[in-house]
């Protein structure tokens, strides 16, 4: 069940815990640094913090998009779903990412589902108090749409990835990006089903697993349940690069 703490942060940019402080002053991408103090108790403003567990939907394809998400603690999958059901994950969130769905500029909808895959603890903002800030700040503006163009460079590799490459390169890069992106280990345990993995790889879960084991007998990776072992990072860089 979700949990939603529906106390205001108070004057100091603190919600009673820590989300203001992680969210707001210690973002990893440091996009909240240009505002002001009288800024930051504008934009936290009604904020809410909520506990999503796992498989609760954060947010939905298509729906009205009121709130940007700071994210404190857990990993969340964002994901495109299709007609026929077929889901598509685009990137994992984590701790100290900013989420705005896609619609911050760009018609005030959710682009993408997003879902917790762990406990998450996020902080819900009102996007107009932050649109209203951004009209304001000159620097804040740039921070924000630079972190804005940069996840949509992302997402544009992505498709192009997707569309170019073969299936174990599609493979190399989901387990490179899970390597130095998220768990930044050569051994991580994975949140995560074969068939998520498969959607991350834009394949169906046989052909992944197929693959994996490939893998696995070449000596590139070791896997035992749902930890994952990169053995020889140079030889998934280079079924990566060339496809």
């Amino acid at each position: 069940m979700t949990h939603i703490n529906t106390d205001n942060c108070n004057k100091s940019g603190k919600l009673h815990g820590e989300g203001c402080k992680s969210c707001i002053k210690e973002h990893r991408n440091n996009i909240f640094s240009p505002l002001s103090q009288e800024e930051i108790d504008f934009l936290i403003d009604k904020k809410r913090q909520i506990v999503y567990n796992v498989g609760e939907t954060i947010t939905k394809q298509n729906t009205a998009s009121t709130s940007v998400i700071c994210i404190n603690e857990g990993l969340a999958k964002f994901y495109v779903e299709s007609a026929n059901g077929k889901n598509v994950i685009v990137r994992i969130a984590k701790a100290g990412d900013f989420i705005s769905g896609g619609g911050l500029f760009n018609g005030n909808f959710q682009h993408f589902s997003v879902s917790a895959i762990t406990k998450v603890k996020c902080c819900m903002i009102d996007s107009a108090n932050l649109t209203s800030i951004f009209g304001k700040n000159n620097e804040f503006a740039i921070k924000l749409l630079r972190n804005h163009t940069k996840q949509n460079n992302f997402l544009l590799k992505k498709l192009v990835d997707h569309t170019q490459k073969y299936m174990p390169g599609r493979v190399a890069d989901t387990l490179l990006y899970l390597k130095n992106e998220i768990f930044n280990s050569n051994e991580f345990s994975v949140p995560l089903t074969r068939q998520e993995l498969a959607e991350m790889s834009n394949m169906t879960k046989e052909s992944f697993v197929r693959i994996l084991h490939q893998f696995k007998d070449s000596k590139y990776i070791n896997t035992k349940g749902n930890t994952i072992g990169i053995l020889d990072e140079s030889s998934l860089v280079s079924i990566s690069e060339n496809g």
